[in-house]
């Protein structure tokens, strides 16, 4: 068994943490959905790039996902809707395996992430408005915690520690890089 194939098994025996979180009462929730991919040459994970012109987070490499609107019934449902909504990938072709600890963003949100496996075949059909580009890197390289970084940045003029990573010249950072992070930390 490969390190991948080793990380699905230990997370897939998990147990669910549900939709519970503490959160600060001024965040908004969301939810994203990591999409693993299984290829002849080993999984991979799928990422959008935000279009540029987006007023937040332009250009911003990301995972499929969003703000939980009032007619979604669950923050599952929230990440499956918006993936469809940016990717056009219909809910059935996604198997949620599990839901990774939620976080704060900078931004005002509280990301609650939903690890699932992209079913084959599928076609991507990016919503142009909010997708610049659809790309894959593989699980492997996201899973060695040695191609992480910590980086200072700048915020309403305070300085925040964030974490960031670059694989086959995608730069990822922030909550999506946190995430990564977590994955490689507990899994990989």
């Amino acid at each position: 068994m490969n390190r991948t194939d080793h990380f699905l098994s230990r997370f897939m025996l998990q147990k669910h943490h549900g939709e519970q979180s503490s959160k600060a009462p001024e965040t908004r929730d969301a939810a994203v959905i990591i999409p693993l991919i299984s290829r002849a040459e080993g999984w991979s994970v799928l990422f959008t790039q935000r279009s540029w012109q987006l007023r937040h987070h332009p250009g911003q490499v990301c995972f499929p996902g969003g703000r939980k609107d009032t007619s979604d019934t669950s923050l599952q449902m929230t990440g499956l809707r918006e993936l469809e909504e940016e990717l056009g990938i219909p809910s059935h072709q996604i198997q949620i395996i599990g839901e990774l600890t939620g976080g704060q963003t900078l931004s005002g949100y509280h990301i609650h992430p939903y690890l699932a496996r992209l079913h084959h075949p599928f076609t991507v059909s990016p919503a142009k408005a909010e997708v610049e580009a659809v790309f894959e890197l593989p699980l492997e390289l996201l899973l060695d915690t040695s191609n992480y970084q910590s980086l200072i940045i700048q915020r309403n003029n305070k300085p925040h520690k964030i974490i960031g990573l670059t694989v086959d010249n995608w730069f990822i950072w922030g909550a999506t890089a946190k995430m990564l992070y977590q994955l490689a930390k507990q899994y990989g």
